[in-house]
């Protein structure tokens, strides 16, 4: 009984840090174009619009597969589906790396996109099954700073790469790590169904996941949190996901490098906010107050960030790391949603939760390439000195504004602070 119970113990902190080195490299494949921009619009001849939907390619299959990998979660669990991700994104990298036309990068980040979905909904499951709920916050805290490591050395580190080998050497690096992070989750869990996942794993049909996927969706609280989560997330998403480098050369005068630097600090200040806000949550056993002191604190830090011109690297790097450590507050809308709904949902919840935050960013990246292209009044392809520190404190506004618009969104949701805790025990 004993070395089950260990062979047990083991077997869940393994699969619990694949799934979140997983979720590392999926943060590093959706930040990536950030530090390229100019070098991808040399190579493919494209403005602001294009590239923000080229980059968006990713968002455009990763939100809809929220869907049904939120019910596949419920039905087979974890295993099997990350490795199928992990090769799949291997294979975008590949194509990315070796594109020659615009085509054929499109097709490279919408498998990335596929392969990527299943990267955030299986940590938390993961996270909400192998464990107990009382530590589901810090536990999707923590993972999610791990994860964030991804974003963060996806562009200052990853520019210094980016500069000495080239982008495209990069990405087939990249390409690599995902085959081999594939084989690894297959080959160090290949015991998890018949040793240890009675235990861990439902056994509904797919009727019955589809069931509990219409009840997520008939709970007016899942797409208030939903939705309220999906403006809280645009400042990562599309912002520190594709525009805050050329913001930054273009604002405030900063070198590629050093604007590459100043966004890592964003995914510091979550890494280091997000065990933070899991601890403070579980032990308050509430969600909505953290929200709104969040929300208020990003667009405080924002407002400057774009409206005040030029600032030193200093400020700039503490503004980001303060704009992030708020941000890492966007985590708690997770746990929201699983508490939100019933015990047999808890894929589902996660995952329309992310679906609709992933169609903020696959919306937004290229809205905000529009303004820039709208505000300079026309369109010069292969040029981001194009865009002017005008153009872009004009179409950057929409980031304060979502900070604000989310919190009209918190305000109606039902918490059910006795459901805390009530998710599957260790």
């Amino acid at each position: 009984m004993y070395s089950v119970h260990n062979r047990f113990h083991f077997m869940k902190w393994l699969v619990w840090i694949l799934a979140v080195l997983f979720l590392f490299y999926e943060f590093f494949l959706r930040v990536y174009p950030s530090i390229m921009t100019r070098e991808l619009m040399k190579t493919f001849q494209v403005d602001a619009l294009v590239l923000g939907t080229l980059s968006a390619f990713y968002f455009y299959s990763y939100a809809p597969m929220q869907l049904p990998v939120g019910m596949l979660m419920d039905r087979y669990g974890a295993r099997k589906l990350l490795t199928f991700a992990a090769l799949v994104c291997g294979i975008g990298c590949f194509l990315f790396a070796g594109a020659n036309t615009l085509f054929t990068a499109e097709a490279g980040r919408f498998l990335m996109g596929i392969g990527s979905a299943f990267a955030f909904v299986g940590m938390v499951f993961v996270s909400s099954h192998w464990f107990s709920g009382t530590r589901l916050a810090l536990l999707v805290g923590i993972g999610n700073s791990i994860g964030l490591l991804g974003a963060a050395f996806g562009e200052g580190p990853l520019s210094i790469v980016v500069d000495t080998i080239g982008w495209r050497e990069t990405v087939y690096i990249l390409a690599t790590f995902g085959i081999a992070l594939g084989v690894v989750i297959f080959m160090f869990i290949r015991t998890e169904q018949a040793d240890v996942s009675n235990k861990v794993q439902h056994t509904h049909s797919l009727a019955d996941a589809f069931s509990s996927f219409q009840s997520v969706c008939m709970n007016y609280n899942t797409w208030f949190n939903a939705i309220g989560a999906l403006l809280f997330f645009l400042t990562t998403n599309a912002l520190a996901g594709l525009w805050a480098v050329p913001f930054l050369q273009a604002v405030h005068g900063l070198s590629n490098e050093v604007a590459a630097f100043a966004v890592t600090m964003l995914f510091i200040g979550e890494i280091v906010g997000g065990p933070l806000v899991g601890i403070i949550s579980d032990r308050m056993k509430r969600r909505k107050p953290l929200l709104y002191i969040s929300c208020i604190g990003a667009f405080v830090c924002i407002m400057p960030l774009i409206y005040i011109s030029p600032l030193s690297p200093t400020p700039i790097f503490i503004l980001f790391f303060l704009i992030g450590l708020f941000s890492a507050a966007e985590l708690l809308n997770f746990p929201l949603a699983v508490e939100l709904n019933n015990e047999e949902a808890k894929g589902s919840s996660i995952a329309i939760t992310n679906f609709v935050i992933a169609i903020g960013g696959s919306i937004m990246q290229p809205v905000v390439g529009y303004l820039l292209d709208l505000s300079a009044g026309t369109i010069s392809l292969g040029h981001s000195t194009l865009y002017t520190a005008a153009n872009y404190k004009y179409a950057l506004i929409v980031f304060p504004v979502s900070l604000l618009l989310a919190l009209f969104f918190f305000l109606p949701i039902q918490e059910h602070t006795s459901r805390l805790g009530k998710t599957s025990d260790d």
